[in-house]
């Protein structure tokens, strides 16, 4: 009973790091509790495509999972030096370690016990919205939320080992430090930091390569590995410099006298530059989550706003068939569609060679692609990945009959159309401009289009697309042949048949309509493709990215704020005596506030701009990342990253009216 009273004791005197504490642990346990309860509910497993929406959700449960043990870590930090300043009282009244590790695994149990019971409380109410939201997004029909007990025990036994994990921290702490050390933990100075150019050096060489990579990415598959690198050195390269550039620019603002000697700024710099030490890292760590929560919430957004668009470009038809030459007929397609409640519209056919892989050499010659050792050194030589290319090949009759162009051709001219999943940049993508050689036979291009009438304008693939028209029937067949890779593709008719058309009915009526297509063409070569069915497909995926976007949002906003209302504490403590001797020597309190809103400008102000432009420098690889994911860069995107950088800004601004208040208190006894 007396070790209890002096757990409680010693919590109700660090009340003002106890209860931030507390609510850092309670929205930790409710936002994990709330993962767990949607990877179980019933709504999202009735989900079309609920499998993969299941494994987002399990990531994201790793993601908040790590970062809930750091909060409890980083926040209990603060809370633990007001408790080592107890303990030492404790000691010194003759109480032995063992007594003050008893004290601290009383006061972090009571601590794990309030927090499951709010956070399971507060999660289960959350949650309760947040699937209504996240069925919504994904176009579901059940909202049901399972109250599971697998839920419960995850939450409860991955909380125990987090607090468990801090008892030990605090165990450590008491039986490493002697008495002296625990009265005195609060009061360790500080010293003005050494210019440091070297790590100055490194961090700026960090920034420009990571930048470089950003603005230089090539494609979309190189955009995945480079985002890795780039961000890495982006993340080494803002401490570096956060730690290092300040100082120096700190010394260089104390230089200029018409700046420094202002009351305020005198103030401000002065207290910024003397423990930049502590300042620095905790500045470079609210920029880096300012700019993950930027870029994450950019990327998902524009994912989930932006596939209604990219499903329109890929369809010219709600129904899109695609079978060899001669095989079905229009009427028996209807034949099958009414037979399922179907009505089909708006019809119109193309006619072309059926899809191959080949390679564009850098001079402009298609040969077949093969994976064997010696095409793949001739490739190297010639060409590389980049080179790929999907090659159809079309009669100049067939594309007159599609579009009404009536461009003549000669015997030695093409025309030629790329689609690319990025249409509104081809100059990334060869392309010949001049000539090309098929089957040893140099063609002059004539027509260079950017769009052809009827057909599709954004690919889904990362490898472009070439459609040639070639003047006569009988060179499009050898330019065809001479192409073909393998012995299988050999075998399947040359030339396709591809059927375009409007259909109205149920989803379950278009799925029993593509299931009966597909016995009528048995093993033929096919391709079949529905808007409806594709949009299913991307309300999954990219709906269940924007709802971990959204929670992982909220997480780094969470966080932010507790460092930011952390670092303003321990700030306005440490300030509290130079304050005091300022006001003393005649500093009016109007002055103290303009000093101290000045300095928390600074925290504010520097990260939030530095968050910015890594966003801004970032864009160009986002945009190849859409890319990978088939979602082509629009003014939508910029839309969407300006009004982020707003929600941002909002929310940040609030967090500097509550924190500028939490640190004048501490520094003043006036009210503000």
């Amino acid at each position: 009973m007396f070790h209890l009273k002096l757990a409680f004791d010693s919590l109700n005197k660090n009340k003002e790091t106890y209860f931030p504490f507390l609510l850092a642990a309670v929205i930790s346990v409710a936002f994990n509790f709330l993962i767990q309860l949607l990877i179980f509910s019933k709504g999202v497993h009735d989900l079309e495509m609920a499998g993969l929406v299941v494994v987002m959700l399990i990531l994201g449960q790793v993601v908040i999972g790590i970062l809930s043990i750091i909060i409890l870590v980083y926040t209990y930090s603060f809370l633990k030096k007001g408790k080592q300043r107890e303990f030492g009282l404790y000691s010194i009244l003759g109480l032995k370690k063992s007594d003050l590790a008893q004290i601290s695994f009383l006061q972090q149990m009571f601590s794990f016990v309030l927090c499951i019971l709010f956070g399971l409380v507060s999660g289960y109410v959350f949650a309760r919205v947040l699937i209504l939201l996240l069925i919504k997004m994904l176009h579901g029909t059940s909202f049901q939320l399972s109250f599971n007990w697998y839920s419960i025990l995850f939450t409860v036994l991955f909380f125990f080992i987090a607090f468990l994990i801090l008892t030990i921290i605090d165990v450590f702490s008491v039986y490493k430090t002697t008495t002296l050390d625990l009265l005195t933990s609060e009061k360790k100075a500080a010293t003005a930091p050494k210019n440091r150019w070297i790590l100055f050096t490194l961090g700026l060489l960090a920034l420009v390569v990571g930048y470089w990579l950003s603005l230089t990415v090539p494609g979309p598959v190189e955009a995945i590995t480079r985002f890795f690198i780039a961000a890495l050195l982006i993340i080494f390269a803002t401490y570096f410099l956060f730690v290092a550039g300040t100082t120096l620019l700190l010394k260089t603002l104390q230089k200029h006298g018409a700046y420094y000697y202002q009351t305020q700024h005198f103030v401000t710099v002065s207290n910024l530059l003397f423990r930049m030490k502590q300042n620095a890292v905790g500045l470079a760590s609210i920029a880096l989550l300012s700019t993950m929560t930027l870029v994450v919430t950019v990327t998902t957004a524009s994912m989930f706003f932006g596939k209604s668009d990219a499903v329109n470009q890929m369809f010219p038809r709600d129904t899109v068939l695609t079978v060899s030459d001669g095989l079905l007929s229009q009427q028996k397609i209807e034949q099958v569609a009414n037979k399922n409640s179907l009505k089909s519209s708006s019809w119109y056919t193309s006619r072309a060679s059926n899809t191959t892989l080949a390679n564009l050499t850098k001079t402009n010659q298609l040969l077949p692609w093969s994976d064997d050792a010696n095409h793949q050194s001739n490739r190297r030589a010639n060409s590389d990945a980049s080179g790929d290319r999907h090659v159809q090949f079309m009669t100049l009759a067939d594309y007159q009959k599609l579009t009404k162009d009536k461009t003549p051709l000669k015997e030695n001219e093409v025309i030629l159309y790329c689609l690319t999943n990025d249409p509104n940049n081809r100059t990334v993508i060869q392309i010949p401009e001049k000539e090309v050689t098929v089957d040893n036979h140099q063609y002059r291009v004539k027509k260079n289009l950017k769009q052809v009438q009827g057909l599709p304008t954004l690919s889904p693939d990362l490898v472009p697309s070439l459609l040639l028209v070639m003047p006569t029937e009988e060179q499009t067949i050898k330019a065809a042949q001479s192409i073909l890779s393998s012995s299988d593709e050999k075998k399947q008719p040359l030339m396709s048949t591809t059927y375009y058309f409007n259909t109205e009915g149920s989803f379950d009526h278009i799925d029993a309509f593509l299931s009966d297509m597909e016995k009528e063409v048995g093993t033929t070569r096919h391709d079949f493709g529905n808007k409806s069915v594709i949009q299913k497909v991307m309300n999954a995926f990219y709906g269940a990215f924007f709802f971990i976007g959204i929670l992982f949002s909220l997480s780094f906003f969470f966080v932010t704020g507790l460092m930011v209302y952390y670092k303003q504490m321990a700030e306005g403590r440490a300030d509290k005596k130079q304050f005091m001797i300022l006001q003393k020597v005649g500093m009016s309190k109007e002055t103290i506030r303009k000093a101290i809103h000045s300095q928390i400008l600074w925290l504010f102000g520097l990260p939030v701009l530095v968050s910015v432009i890594h966003l801004a420098f970032a864009m160009v690889i986002i945009q190849k990342l859409l890319l990978a994911f088939a979602i082509p860069m629009t003014s939508s995107v910029y839309v969407i990253m300006i009004s982020t950088i707003l929600m941002m800004l909002f929310v940040y601004f609030l967090i500097y009216v509550l924190t500028s208040k939490t640190y004048y208190k501490q520094v003043s006894s006036m009210n503000p």
